[in-house]
């Protein structure tokens, strides 16, 4: 696989005569939207199957995959366009697979509302799926604000364990410390928590539970075990999994990573996996700044292997990027949340060249429209940022990653996964060629 930087004066044509692919080939894997328009400083990701197959007249998507030991569904994990296409045609070139050499857990992030289209395209490269739709309330009690019956369905249609999220934070990223430190206190809350989880994954059929844990320091890090011991022994007699989801809560002073250097050592028995993940939402009131950090990320893992058994760790990163008024004032100012595509695409429409931070490993830019218009720095994240993080999972021995959020569909996110690892599936997907 290739991760091409668009330079001055490329074209799509000039590039895919470069690496030797087709135009089309290109446009498709990576899901380009103006590509005789491309910014400099875009990224297109070029990869190079182990074996591809020349569509011939007649030809079924069920009899090609069949005839090549493949499932239908790793037809479409290889050729994702297919999903927006009613037929095949006879001369287009579809990927058979690709020379990977190791195996990866992903786990998305949700909400019951996602487009189906989106979740369709996603769910293929999934093993777990994590649907956000469970807030903690006082007590131990638990409020769900959508019908996520569908999805849930979906997710095993595509043999994607669904999990519930339980969270203690709103889905505008509001906190509430003290309803948490309640229920840390209190053993009967814990168990009313833990009853509450077990109702709905019954009802809902649910595959296990992943957990939120905000504020974890070093003085509730104890309370947070015991809280844990009570939610494990009263779900996996159930059998029932349970999974976490750690906010690490980095901090920067003088160009130094600040974190609470917890003990993890409990986790290896207490939960089956962790995720190492910071929750970005609709809005940031702090300083422009990266929205992923590699440096920061590969610190926080080297710390917790020493505690955690590394297949147990999954490292998790976001797929957006923020826009920011400049300069910065400290309470006024605010970054906007804004999609990868629309990042490039507010580039292009700019004319702004795209720059990369190598600490970070992350992309921005700044631009402004027009004259008398307030100047605004992008950060995001692009096919080398998630590159990056694919080479630390296979570099440290993760288990796999965490993706926050998967509401829209980002090829190329997909595309550097699916042609670097064999995803792991726990559920059967489906062998029907009707999807």
């Amino acid at each position: 696989m290739d991760i091409y930087v668009v330079q001055d004066g490329d074209t799509i044509t000039s590039i895919a005569n470069q690496f030797g692919v087709t135009e089309t080939r290109l446009i498709l894997d990576n899901g380009i939207s103006n590509p005789y328009d491309l910014v400099f400083g875009q990224t297109i990701v070029i990869t190079y199957p182990q074996k591809t197959y020349l569509v011939q007249e007649g030809d079924t998507l069920s009899e090609i995959a069949f005839n090549n030991g493949i499932s239908i569904m790793q037809l479409y994990r290889n050729n994702p366009y297919l999903w927006d296409r009613e037929f095949i045609y006879p001369g287009e070139v579809l990927i058979i697979n690709y020379n990977t050499n190791a195996t990866v857990t992903t786990n998305a992030y949700a909400f019951p509302f996602i487009d189906k289209n989106i979740a369709k395209k996603s769910l293929p490269y999934l093993t777990y799926l994590s649907i956000l739709n469970y807030k903690t309330l006082k007590q131990g009690e638990i409020e769900s604000f959508y019908d996520d019956s569908d999805l849930i369905a979906i997710a095993k249609y595509f043999g994607v364990a669904p999990l519930m999220l339980v969270t203690s934070v709103t889905f505008r990223g509001e906190r509430n410390p003290e309803l948490v430190n309640d229920i840390l206190l209190n053993p009967d809350y814990q168990d009313r928590h833990a009853q509450n989880m077990l109702k709905i994954m019954k009802e809902k059929g649910y595959y296990g539970v992943n957990i939120t844990i905000t504020y974890l320091n070093k003085d509730n890090q104890e309370l947070y075990i015991e809280y844990l011991k009570r939610i494990t022994s009263h779900l996996n007699k159930e059998g029932f999994p349970v999974f976490v989801t750690i906010d690490p809560n980095f901090m920067t002073e003088e160009n130094e990573l600040l974190f609470e250097k917890v003990n993890y050592s409990n986790y290896n028995e207490l939960v089956d996996l962790t995720y190492v993940m910071r929750f970005f939402w609709g809005t940031q009131f702090g300083p422009p700044m990266p929205v992923s950090s590699i440096s920061d990320i590969s610190i926080y893992v080297n710390y917790m292997k020493q505690m955690i058994a590394p297949q147990n760790i999954n490292i998790g990163f976001p797929l957006l990027g923020y826009d920011w008024e400049i300069p910065y004032i400290e309470g006024f100012t605010k970054g906007n949340a804004i999609t990868l595509d629309t990042a490039v695409e507010l580039a292009r429409i700019t004319k702004s060249t795209i720059l990369f931070d190598k600490i970070s490993e992350t992309p921005y830019y700044e631009y402004n429209i027009g004259k008398n218009t307030a100047q605004h720095i992008v950060w995001f994240v692009d096919a080398r940022t998630i590159y990056a993080i694919v080479q630390l999972v296979i570099e440290n021995e993760l288990q796999g990653t965490g993706l926050w959020n998967i509401m829209t569909y980002y090829p190329q996110l997909w595309l550097i996964i699916n042609s670097n690892f064999t995803i792991k599936k726990i559920l059967p997907e489906n062998s029907s060629d009707s999807l």
